[in-house]
């Protein structure tokens, strides 16, 4: 899977599980989506789930963008992705 349908579904379970009233793009942070950290945990286990991998590290910044999150996944994805 590359980045660009890693982004793709990341917005689509975005949009279906939480209130967006801004546009969705890279540079659109966690904060900005009025995600807590206890949410995020939750949406990244959903994520795992869906695209049927496990996450190699879920460290990421309190501030972090869907870019981000995105580069997460597809490196827990490995090069068979």
């Amino acid at each position: 899977m590359d980045r660009q349908s890693i982004m793709h579904r990341l917005q689509e379970m975005l949009n279906e599980r939480v209130d967006v009233a801004i546009p969705l793009t890279g540079e659109t942070t966690i904060q900005q989506l009025g995600i807590d950290s206890i949410i995020l945990v939750d949406f990244m286990l959903d994520l795992e789930n869906e695209m049927n991998f496990t996450f190699k590290s879920m460290d990421l910044a309190k501030d972090a963008n869907l870019d981000q999150i995105v580069d997460l996944v597809y490196d827990s994805l490995g090069p068979a992705a």
